[in-house]
């Protein structure tokens, strides 16, 4: 499958087979797009994930993303949609035409009336703010000590609770569907809110007097959520959750936190973008070519190409890679890869766990997010354009990497207050308020040290400025809306992408002297080794101090390989819960 290069700006959409009655304009910040929109859509199945309802969801949410200046205009892009879409009872609450606090969360909420042969019922649209959220930042760090994220908690039931007022105040009475959607912050929170929903309708508890529902008529669509639920992941997969539908880039960071090493899940089904990890079909150079017309984020002009697609990978030499067998070469080097193995290695060896975090790094967190919006008086508000510049220019940075890498954590934590001096302009009127807030944070630079003490490839992987670009771009809410578009037929035709559940194959060569893989349907070799080089056009894999080598194969692959090695085995990866081994002792020649 593979993206072609179609008319995205400003207008992303040509119609397919599709009404064009249904076709609608919306905005987004400055942006203008093309959505399709039919009532039709709440006839069908929940359980199953629908192009139509998913596009319509996405619009949804990215019409939260207002920067208006004046914050009683923040909702007029919302507005305008439903408007078009025939929806009456239009709500906004305070928090979506006010400034954000740091723990406010701003919600939509409006209602028609339908009808179909099975009689008739109301349908409640529920949008969540995801951008331009401001101070909201601090709550997405507020993990709390127990239960579910508490940021992400306390802002879903402040939803349920406007609905459960938005049903009564509008005297809605009678069966009901319910649609929400939102991005990023608000993907969690509709994700939550629709998973308690859920969780009433089980307990047989609605959550308003004289109405009802069914775990078919929730229509949950979530785009790059975090995790914040704290159940069991068999539980928050079971078929009460069937019409909670996520969807992700898997070299998105924000779907990887809260951390599922402290137990955070997210409730349903998750689907993701393809991509080299994941499909072997798909055409990743097509999709440079359509992300380079379109610039995410301030400074993105500056990186012509989707560079999660050009993640550099930096060998960090015999004497430190053979201590912990970290690789040594790789070729197209996974984004996705790099932000799990860097949330591993912070939650379990820089942080430790849930509670260290909660009492060691949670407050400081906050109080340098809300230093940076502006809520700390003495302190003026700084853009994030400015502080990615400091750090990635500082001259000391340098001295900074040789600090991690001789694993000297303390001193990398001193340093750092020249560091918040340059990011703060620290003077003589706001001195002691930039000191308080470094040594607040004194522990969460010393644990982030403490990140990199075996996988010190992360840390310079990190550090690089255009893998910090790339970190960036990942999460852009219109490259969401650009690969959602690209997996639907009535945008692409019989060329959409398909989306699959981000799970991989790790095939593992013990110190191969040659090896070859064919995959059947491309008739290609896809993957060769010999004379000690790796070599690949498709596929990603990494050579280690001791001479294995893993490859990584997408599931949807059929392939068959000849290989001379010491022994070769297969795992398989879920991008959720991590490896399993599938087989420790392959033939030397076989199919997979």
């Amino acid at each position: 499958m593979r993206f072609k290069i179609i008319l995205l700006l400003p207008l992303i959409f040509s119609s397919v087979s599709c009404s064009s009655s249904d076709k609608i304009e919306f905005y987004s910040g400055s942006q203008t797009f093309e959505t399709y929109y039919n009532d039709n859509y709440f006839l069908k199945n929940n359980a199953d994930m629908h192009q139509e309802i998913a596009l319509a969801s996405h619009a949804m949410a990215l019409t939260t993303f207002n920067g208006d200046e004046d914050y009683s205009k923040r909702g007029a892009y919302l507005i305008d949609l439903w408007n078009k879409e025939g929806f009456e009872n239009i709500y906004l609450n305070d928090s979506m035409r006010e400034k954000p606090g740091t723990d406010t969360i701003g919600y939509g909420i409006a209602s028609k009336s339908l009808y179909n042969f099975g009689g008739s019922y109301t349908l409640i649209a529920i949008a969540v703010r995801g951008g331009n959220y401001g101070a909201e930042w601090t709550s997405n760090l507020t993990i709390g000590l127990e239960g579910n994220a508490a940021g992400f908690d306390m802002a879903s039931n402040e939803v349920i609770a406007g609905l459960t007022n938005f049903v009564n105040n509008y005297d809605i009475k009678g069966n009901l569907k319910i649609w929400i959607s939102g991005y990023s912050r608000a993907a969690i929170t509709s994700n939550m809110v629709a998973g308690k929903l859920l969780n009433s309708y089980e307990e047989g508890k609605m959550f308003s007097d004289n109405i009802s529902y069914t775990d078919n008529d929730i229509y949950a669509y979530c785009f790059e959520p975090p995790m914040g639920v704290e159940i069991g992941l068999d539980v928050a997969r079971k078929e009460l959750y069937k019409g909670i539908h996520n969807f992700l880039n898997y070299n998105d960071l924000v779907p990887l936190v809260a951390p599922y090493e402290w137990g955070f899940v997210r409730y349903g089904t998750d689907h993701y973008y393809p991509d080299r990890l994941t499909d072997i079909y798909f055409d990743y150079s097509e999709r440079e070519k359509l992300i380079s017309l379109y610039h995410f984020t301030n400074g993105a002009e500056n990186f012509a190409n989707y560079t999660v697609d050009k993640w550099k990978f930096f060998d960090v030499g015999e004497t430190v890679a053979a201590k912990n067998n970290l690789p040594r070469e790789s070729i197209h080097p996974s984004q996705g890869r790099f932000l799990r193995a860097f949330i591993h290695e912070l939650a379990t060896r820089g942080f430790q766990n849930r509670e260290t975090y909660y009492y060691s790094i949670q407050p400081g967190m906050r109080e340098i997010i809300e230093a940076v919006m502006g809520l700390n008086d003495e302190i003026a508000p700084i853009e994030v354009e400015s502080i990615i510049k400091v750090i990635f220019e500082y001259d000391f940075i340098k001295d900074l990497i040789m600090e991690l890498e001789q694993d000297q954590s303390g001193q990398f934590a001193i340093d750092m207050q020249l560091l918040f001096y340059q990011i703060f302009g620290a003077n003589k009127d706001n001195i002691d308020s930039v000191n308080m807030l470094y040594e607040h944070n004194f522990m969460f630079f010393a644990m982030l040290a403490l990140s990199f003490g075996v996988r010190k490839d992360i840390m310079s992987q990190l550090l690089y400025r255009d893998n910090a670009m790339g970190i960036a771009i990942g999460h852009m809410p219109e490259l969401s809306y650009v690969f959602l578009s690209a997996c639907d037929t009535r945008v692409m035709g019989d060329d959409a992408c398909k989306f699959n559940d981000g799970s991989y194959d790790i095939l593992h060569l013990d110190e191969p002297a040659s090896f070859s893989l064919l995959e059947k349907n491309i008739k290609k070799e896809v993957f060769s080794y010999k004379d000690g080089k790796m070599s690949s056009d498709y596929l990603s894999a990494e050579k280690f101090a001791d001479g294995s080598i893993d490859i990584y194969l997408p599931t949807n692959g059929q392939y068959e390989y000849i290989c001379a090695s010491n022994g070769i085995s297969l795992t398989h990866l879920d991008p959720i819960t991590g490896e399993s081994l599938v087989n420790d002792s392959l033939p030397s020649n076989g199919e997979l």
